[in-house]
Order: structure tokens, then C-alpha cells, then sequence
């Protein structure tokens, strides 16, 4: 998965696999989801950025991974730093 910020068009991009693009879907103002022929979730996009995200927070984001055996315990949290 990855995010990118377009400063010049103010817009984040969600990618969460790669794909190819069956229809894309409104699911929000201003906010489409990319989906494949079966439905599957490919990318988010999310226009007028700045003004619903706090932006500030997108160079320090966490993030928790929800797919886990039932028998592992905790689910591990990453914290990855985008500040570089």
C-alpha cells in the first residue's frame, strides 16, 4: 500500500494494490474508489485534501495491520515516518 499527497492538485492518493481499474466509484463528496471487475478495492482518492485531512499528521502516520491469526496475540502496530 502506499499514500501520496499531490500539493498541486491537493489530493491524496491511496493505492492499496495494483490493478486494473474496472469502475470507479463515488463513495463520498469528492472522495472515489477505484475497483476491479470483482469489486476489490484498488485506490482511494480524496480531492480538496488540505482543507478535510490534517495534513501535518501525514508525515507520522501509524498504522495497524488487521489481518492476524486468531492465536497471534497482539496485533503489531508500525510507525512509519515519511518525514525523510
Amino acid at each position: 500500500m502506499n499514500i501520496y499527497y499531490d500539493p498541486k492538485a491537493d489530493t491524496v492518493d491511496i493505492i492499496f494494490k495494483k490493478g486494473k481499474v474496472y469502475e470507479t466509484r463515488e463513495i463520498g463528496r469528492e472522495m472515489y474508489l477505484d475497483v476491479d471487475k470483482k469489486g476489490e478495492p484498488l485506490s482511494l482518492e480524496i480531492l480538496g485534501a488540505s482543507e478535510r485531512l490534517p495534513l501535518e499528521e501525514f508525515r507520522h502516520l501509524t498504522f495497524s495491520v488487521a489481518n492476524y491469526p486468531k492465536d497471534f496475540g497482539q496485533i503489531p502496530t508500525h510507525q512509519l515516518n515519511l518525514s525523510k
